[in-house]
């Protein structure tokens, strides 16, 4: 393996091992020296990498920001061509994978939504995160009724995912819970496009 490709599988191997050291101990409790052990690469090298536990956290969500953008590509490339209506499904369905809502993935969310408030890069992508969200529903509800109806009906559906992939992930039963989600959101679709035809 060449460098470059070993200094990139390097930072990867880093990354996971911060989103399970977040899953295991918070992010109060993950240090670089947990990240370490987890990582089996020495502190410095990681300090070499990274430089600090904040832009750790910070690499850990472009990650997970990029998982759920290469997912969504790939669900709606898999499908072929689609109707307005199912790719509104696949933008749901992307927002409660597996991953998504897999314990490290989803203990980094709430970490990177508390912290967000409290810092201008952790905010910058949790604004990218949301207005890709809303482009997305929004490039399909504009094919499917009125602009102003889209507009609202982008920024209801967005809310309602976020809404229901956080209370999902806080439940005592968040596997059954993500299921039930999921079936809301498309529902909830549904009502949109059946009142956008009246």
């Amino acid at each position: 393996m060449n460098r470059p490709k070993q200094q990139h599988q390097r930072r990867e191997d880093i990354v996971q091992a911060t989103l399970k050291s977040i899953e295991l101990y918070g992010l109060s409790g993950t240090t670089i020296k947990t990240i370490s052990a987890l990582a089996d690469i020495s502190v410095g090298l990681i300090n070499h990498h990274f430089g600090s536990k904040q832009k750790l956290l910070e690499s850990a969500v472009r990650f997970l920001l990029e998982q759920l953008r290469s997912g969504l590509l790939q669900h709606l490339a898999s499908e072929g061509d689609i109707s307005a209506k199912e790719r509104l499904y696949r933008i749901v369905e992307t927002n409660f994978t597996s991953f998504q809502q897999s314990p490290s993935a989803s203990r980094t969310w709430l970490c990177f939504w508390a912290e967000a408030a409290h810092s201008p890069e952790l905010s910058r992508l949790q604004q990218i995160n949301s207005r890709r969200l809303y482009s997305n529903l929004l490039h399909s509800y504009r094919a499917l009724m009125p602009r102003q109806q889209a507009l609202m009906a982008a920024e209801m559906t967005a809310s309602m995912i976020d809404g229901y992939w956080l209370r999902s992930t806080l439940s005592s039963s968040p596997e059954q819970a993500f299921i039930n989600a999921e079936q809301h959101c498309k529902t909830f679709i549904d009502t949109l496009l059946v009142n956008a035809e009246h």
